[in-house]
């Protein structure tokens, strides 16, 4: 499991305190793929603390140990996965956002309440507007 925390200096402030009144807030992304979960820990990493894993066992694990205010869980492989992790992440914090990848556009999307979805591939900047943060850079 790869934690990433935010750089020393390049923090912004969260836009909004998370539900226990804590203004560091923690996404877990649950992603197959290394350089996917990689890309996303160290761009994410400027405003959020961030759990990276690839397995059911390690998200719980997560879930189990750090209070979670988002996730990102990929929806294209393993649908029964990203259920199960949402479930648990929702019974741990009902205000969690849960953001879903999936690969295309057409791609069967359950109507679940307070779930997004975006499409691989996606700009960064557009899922860290989707988890509340804007990216000022002109570098995504």
């Amino acid at each position: 499991m790869n934690q990433v925390t935010p750089s020393e200096g390049t923090t912004r402030p969260s836009p909004c305190e998370t539900a226990a009144g804590r203004t560091t807030r923690h996404i877990l992304v649950v992603e197959p793929e290394a350089l996917v979960r990689w890309s996303l820990g160290k761009y994410l990493s400027r405003w959020f603390v961030v759990h990276c894993v690839e397995s059911r066992a390690a998200a719980d694990q997560v879930l189990e140990d750090h209070p979670i205010d988002s996730v990102i869980v990929s929806y294209h492989r393993d649908h029964r996965l990203a259920e199960d992790v949402e479930q648990i992440a929702r019974a741990r914090n009902q205000a969690v956002r849960v953001i879903r990848t999936v690969t295309q556009a057409s791609e069967d999307r359950p109507d679940v309440p307070d779930t997004l979805y975006v499409e691989k591939p996606f700009e960064l900047a557009e899922l860290a507007g989707m988890l509340g943060v804007q990216d000022t850079s002109t570098c995504h």
